[in-house]
């Protein structure tokens, strides 16, 4: 599947492991895909992001937000903890369950418009069908639907 994906969106799942890395996490999950497309600042999908006012800081603002949450929920009361790798983090982290579906829906996406690469838009809009995890309480936290994406992206 990943020779069908354009240059573009090579280089943003790429990207989204590196990020990944940097926040110290064992899994590259669909945040990270997410927030590998707002920065990005040459591209038509970053801007169509930024249009909907879900650039880098206000995505990761959500993000945080919703990790306090998730803590509290569990009982725990802390702040964000600071984004940096930790020694027994992977320097290649697996990929998560969320980000192998959001790949997989990218797929479907691009067969479903009739398109044979996979790019940006595709993997954005396969994220934005999360029905469960972190990606739906962001997009509800941003005031932002799926429908707004994909008018956004026209």
């Amino acid at each position: 599947m990943f020779e069908r994906f354009s240059r573009s969106t090579r280089a943003v799942v790429k990207h989204a492991q590196e990020l990944a890395v940097a926040d110290g996490a064992n899994t590259v999950e669909a945040e990270h895909l997410l927030l590998a497309l707002t920065q990005r600042a040459d591209q038509p999908t970053t801007r169509a992001l930024a249009t909907l006012g879900m650039t880098e800081p206000r995505v990761r603002d959500a993000l945080d937000e919703e990790f306090v949450k998730a803590l509290a929920t569990v009982g725990v009361v802390a702040a964000v903890p600071p984004r940096r790798p930790s020694p027994q983090r992977r320097a290649n982290p697996k990929w998560g369950q969320s980000a192998k579906l959001a790949l997989i829906r990218s797929l479907q996406v691009s067969i479903d418009r009739g398109h044979k690469p996979i790019d940006d838009r595709h993997l954005l809009l396969a994220i934005s069908q999360a029905e469960a995890g972190v990606i739906p309480h962001v997009l509800r936290t941003l005031h932002v639907s799926a429908g707004d994406l994909e008018a956004a992206l026209r």
